[in-house]
């Protein structure tokens, strides 16, 4: 086999980029997130293993909406090639603090544990001698021989395989020659890399089958990682003959139906993206609507109307309700496929008096005001010139239509309420010639003052 060692000083430059489609207009985004400069591969293995790569949206260059990247590329910018180019799975928890604690630890509790596990690893080695002799690379023979002062005119890997076969007879023998050929792998390899940055895969072809198979059932671990090492269990041990049969076939059936479940939740993630994109869609639909019957109705002092402007209004006024409709529906399913997120508490309005308060008397005195976006202390409610309802807007409940059918005017706090209460506001006001106010703040007395200053501009 190659001697790897030589390549690990090499010089590279790489850079991690996202790459997605774009799910509301089709085009493919890619956005560099890290660079990690010009250092060599050593240097760069020992920083891939303490960086970490939050996933985020992309905005999309051609039309400015937000999508999940979908890939993660690694660059070699020397050479301008892919080192790597993977899928991104949603499924996969983010690194815990524990998990990273424990990772970062890993040479503390390796060196509390290091004699148990030399004992154990050489006695395997011992039980297992010809395989294990055979899984060895040739400058892992080298420096054994070297550290061991042997002499020998053995140059290729078949040759150091028949001499430390002939050479080393005894348990002691073999113990302490494996223990030094061994050395790079445990400790240049296995604890430098980390095992969060282990990939078994390579390792068994490079290192091999029973010796990683060891690794993964002995090698000392923090207490947070013991459930990485059953999914490595189930990855690498599928099969295996005696007592342990069952318990390892059982460990694999899991890892399967854990990568299948990954794999649904990564699918659920995208199918979410494409659902808010079409409502996004829907939205500026709906917008275009509501502009169109924004500029009928500033031709309402018409005394005639024309009957093919009256279809239209109409037509419009469906157009609206389907859109509504629609919007409802992918906002349910929305809901449905995103996991479950910490109930968000509604905000209170305030009833704080404000000086502007006096001009709320002669402009709203008699009417009924809904504010959509929050809701009111029953024990800090105020009496005000006009009657004050209050809906948060969160739930288009029988409550949410019985505030609007009361309201001779409509506040909608924009920064509180969502996408479809507001527009189910704002349709209902225009079906309905109900005037209608988009503002920010909590304060009743202020939001009241606002909507009577600008009735009396207008």
């Amino acid at each position: 086999m190659v001697d790897i060692r030589p390549f690990l000083k090499q010089k590279l430059h790489v850079t991690v980029w996202f790459k997605g489609t774009c799910k509301y207009c089709g085009y493919t985004n890619v956005k560099k997130v890290y660079d990690y400069g010009v250092m060599t591969f050593e240097e760069f293995d020992r920083k891939l293993d303490e960086t970490g790569h939050k996933v985020e949206p992309i905005a999309c260059k051609k039309c400015g909406s937000e999508s999940m990247p979908e890939r993660i590329v690694y660059r070699e910018e020397m050479k301008d090639i892919i080192v790597s180019d993977e899928a991104i799975n949603y499924g996969h928890e983010i690194v815990g603090e524990e998990v990273q604690e424990a990772h970062q630890k890993r040479y503390e509790i390796f060196d509390e544990q290091k004699e148990e596990f030399w004992e154990k690893y050489t006695d395997y080695a011992v039980t297992h001698w010809r395989d294990m002799i055979n899984e060895l690379v040739d400058f892992e023979f080298q420096e054994a021989y070297q550290k061991l002062g042997i002499e020998t005119n053995a140059r290729t890997v078949a040759q150091y395989r028949k001499d430390a076969l002939n050479r080393f007879k005894t348990v002691e023998e073999k113990q302490r020659f494996w223990r030094e050929a061994n050395d790079y792998f445990i400790h240049q390899h296995l604890l430098d890399v980390g095992p969060l940055g282990w990939a078994l895969d390579k390792d068994v072809k490079y290192y091999g089958q029973k010796r990683m198979r060891f690794i993964v059932l002995h090698f000392p671990l923090g207490e947070a990682l013991e459930e990485l090492r059953t999914e490595w269990i189930g990855q690498l041990i599928k099969k295996e003959k005696g007592d342990n049969d069952f318990l390892f076939r059982r460990i694999a059936m899991l890892t399967d139906e854990l990568n299948r479940t990954r794999q649904k939740v990564t699918k659920y993630v995208h199918q979410v993206e494409e659902l808010k994109a079409e409502q996004a869609k829907l939205q500026d639909k709906l917008s275009e609507a509501y502009e169109q019957l924004r500029k009928e109705r500033e031709n309402k002092n018409i005394v005639t109307r024309d009957p093919a402007d009256v279809e239209k209004i109409r037509e419009l006024k469906s157009f609206v309700s389907e859109l509504i409709g629609e919007l409802k529906e992918k906002d349910k399913l929305v809901r449905e496929l995103q996991p479950a997120q910490e109930e968000v508490s509604v905000p209170e309005l305030e009833e704080a008096q404000v000086d502007a308060e006096q001009k709320i008397l002669d402009t709203l005195v008699g009417k009924t005001v809904a504010i959509i976006g929050g809701r009111r202390q029953e024990q800090a409610q105020k009496e005000y010139p006009c009657t004050v309802l209050a809906h948060s807007g969160e739930v288009l409940n029988p409550d949410f239509y019985y505030t609007l059918k009361q309201a001779d005017i409509i506040i909608v706090l924009t920064q509180f309420v969502s996408h479809l209460a507001m527009w189910e506001a704002k349709a209902y006001a225009l079906q309905n010639d109900v005037p209608i106010y988009f503002l920010k703040g909590l304060n009743i007395p202020r939001l009241l003052a606002e909507v009577a200053e600008q009735i009396e501009r207008s």
